[in-house]
């Protein structure tokens, strides 16, 4: 029960981060163009201005990620014990 709401929290956490850089990603792709199509272009000060523009994202995606991975090897681990017991 707790690896299944584990697995849904992570799950959760990791769609909603990626909804919201969805949102926020107009702004951050239109000025990244706008770097790389200037005249003298700086490839990765436009990247690293990207960069800059998702960091906020990292963590809480990554918090996800492992959230997600914890509930699904405590259902391996559930599933293991039942099998070596012989229980369905």
């Amino acid at each position: 029960m707790v690896a299944g709401l584990l697995y849904v929290v992570g799950l959760i956490a990791a769609v909603v981060t990626v909804v919201m850089v969805g949102f926020a990603a107009p702004p951050l792709v239109q000025a990244f163009m706008s770097g790389i199509g200037a005249p003298e272009p700086d490839y990765l000060g436009a990247v690293s201005a990207l960069g800059r523009g998702l960091e906020w994202a990292l963590w809480p995606f990554v918090g996800g990620l492992l959230v997600m991975g914890a509930g699904r090897t405590i259902m391996l681990l559930g599933a293991i014990n039942r099998a070596l017991r012989g229980t369905p």
